[in-house]
């Protein structure tokens, strides 16, 4: 099973196909498969960060310029 069938219901993806086309909405559908991979991805692999070292507070300075 793909994974935009996990994310899309089949009117939708009807939808897709009937307004855009069947190439424009495959390819649609193909950009969130891969989206919805990637995401699955780094859900597996997410590694909490903890500074070890305190970081420093910067102050940042504004620059108006009127002309």
């Amino acid at each position: 099973m793909a994974y935009h069938e996990e994310i899309l219901s089949h009117d939708t993806r009807k939808a897709l196909r009937l307004h855009l086309g069947e190439s424009a909405s495959q390819e649609i559908l193909g950009i969130l498969d891969k989206l919805c991979a990637e995401i699955k991805h780094l859900q597996k692999t997410k590694v909490s960060v903890t500074p070890i070292i305190p970081l420093r507070e910067t102050i940042e300075e504004t620059l108006i310029v009127v002309d």
